[in-house]
């Protein structure tokens, strides 16, 4: 006979399908865009955007993966015409081509993320302020155990 779960095996469980959820519907409503991105090209431009002069192995160490992963998701990106290489900066000891968005990459992803923050405030208007600065709180704390990407 199974041995029932205990209550906080139970809130894990719960917890973890409704960020699954939430990436769902993150992901459904970006292919309803005009331009839609992909959770994989949104993930890798806004990587590109926030992180001035990465390269392909900046982002397979950020992310944990394979470098010929990434270099097949950054070639489709170059593809597309939404990110580019860039002269080396002088102060760079780095090999390898440094990677920036296009303009077409920053308009698409800013198009991404207008429509996420749009959707976020929908879901969120009726929160009170106090539930809201909880909620950020606790989504500041739950980041905190993996550095960003």
């Amino acid at each position: 006979m199974a041995r029932p779960k205990s209550s906080r095996a139970a809130l894990l469980d719960s917890i973890f399908e409704e960020i699954n959820v939430i990436t769902r519907r993150g992901t459904a409503r970006a292919r309803r865009l005009a331009a839609p991105l992909s959770y994989v090209e949104h993930s890798l431009l806004q990587f590109i955007g926030s992180t001035p002069g990465c390269r392909a192995t900046d982002i397979a160490s950020s992310f944990h993966l394979n470098r010929s992963t990434v270099s097949r998701q950054v070639s489709a990106l170059l593809d597309h015409g939404l990110v580019e290489y860039t002269a080396r900066s002088e102060d760079s000891h780095h090999r390898g081509r440094e990677l920036a968005l296009t303009a077409d990459g920053k308009q698409r992803l800013a198009s991404a993320r207008g429509e996420q923050r749009k959707a976020s405030f929908e879901r969120l208007a009726d929160w009170s302020d106090d539930e809201l600065s909880q909620f950020a709180k606790l989504l500041d704390r739950y980041n905190l155990k993996e550095p960003r990407v």
